[in-house]
């Protein structure tokens, strides 16, 4: 009998070893919000979205991650992370690693990943972008938006991240064509291709980013059609209060004509102790006279901190679309916006991090 305890309790210590020994840090955010939404104004009154309740989970999120000490000041480095939808059970979610997620190594030379990820355009610059409301539908930084519309994650994907030289940091993703599709009687290589840099200098930030996708808009007998963005941004913080301002321009060649945009973003926040008060506006200007395809959007907010994991809030938001724009919210955002309709939406909400 005793033989028989002995063992079990080997088997048990060495199914549990890995496990024990891995270091392995599981992380996440739970943010639930009630909403009303609606999308009025369109060109075509038919395509009005009336208003409606809703429970929205805010970018609520899952992941893991870890080291492995690899000797000579490098890591191995790894994420896993997905999106979860507890407003609806995961009906609207469900896949695995949709997040970023990757593998790679981190030592004195930089650090180096591989998989599904941020495009440095995308992660770089944020931090010197002031958007209190992230993640809501009052963030005006998603590319679905009116802000930093060319963010994007990244699917077989390689980036790099140079260490800090005295504040200064520089990064670059490249994004494979995997499929290679043939237009017309071209093989196509839609490459992407994303450099950044940022500098921080005590509480002052600053970010730029470039990124290029290269045959973006390709077309039989003519494939050489490509997207670009260009991304600045800077924010200052004196005491309780940040402020930030950023330009994004966006030049999209198609057959018949190439589309340039302008985009301006300005954000502050007040802290009160544990109350925050904040406002965001950001502004895309139309391509060019009377094409009408220009929008706005405001943003107002307020949190408060009830501990340093646990968070409550509430905003208010609207995307202002000229006639022929069909800006949306870019989480939680509302589908079959008509050309020229309003988005509006204010909601209350909590969040938790662990």
């Amino acid at each position: 009998m005793l033989n028989k305890k002995l063992l079990a309790v080997a088997v048990s210590t060495a199914l549990l070893a890995p496990f024990a020994m891995a270091d392995v840090t599981i992380y996440g955010t739970i943010s639930e919000s009630v909403e009303s939404v609606k999308a009025t104004g369109a060109t075509n009154p038919a395509n009005d979205i009336s208003s409606l309740g809703r429970v929205s989970s805010n970018v609520s999120k899952l992941g893991f991650k870890g080291t492995d000490d690899l000797g000579n000041g490098m890591k191995a480095v790894w994420q896993i992370e997905q999106e979860i939808s507890i407003d609806d059970g995961g009906s609207s979610k469900g896949s695995f690693a949709t997040r970023n997620s990757f593998v790679g190594v981190d030592g004195q030379y930089g650090k180096l990943l591989l998989g599904n990820n941020d495009s440095v355009y995308k992660s770089m610059p944020k931090v010197a972008i002031v958007n209190p409301m992230a993640d809501t539908i009052g963030d005006v930084c998603t590319s679905k938006a009116v802000f930093c519309r060319g963010d994007a994650r990244l699917q077989n994907s390689v980036h790099y991240y140079s260490p800090v030289f005295n504040g200064l940091q520089a990064g670059m993703s490249y994004g494979f064509d995997e499929t290679r599709a043939v237009v017309g009687t071209d093989r196509t290589d839609k490459a992407l291709w994303s450099f950044a840099a940022t500098y921080n200098l005590g509480d002052f930030n600053a970010g730029l980013g470039y990124d290029l996708r290269k045959q973006a808009n390709a077309v039989a007998g003519n494939t050489n059609l490509d997207q670009s963005f260009l991304k600045l941004a800077a924010s200052y913080k004196f005491g309780d209060t940040k402020i930030g301002i950023g330009y994004e321009h966006e030049k999209n060649e198609k057959a018949a004509t190439t589309v340039k945009h302008n985009t301006w973003q300005i954000g502050a926040e007040q802290k009160f102790g544990n109350l925050g008060v904040n406002l965001a506006y950001a502004k895309l200007d139309e391509s060019a006279a009377n094409a009408k395809d220009g929008a706005d959007q405001w943003t107002l907010g307020a949190t408060y901190d009830l501990s340093k994991r646990t968070q409550t809030y509430a905003y208010y938001t609207r995307i202002n679309n000229q006639d022929a724009a069909t800006r949306t919210f870019g989480n939680a955002g509302l589908t079959g916006i008509g050309a020229g309709s309003n988005p509006t939406g204010m909601g209350v909400g909590m969040k938790v991090t662990f």
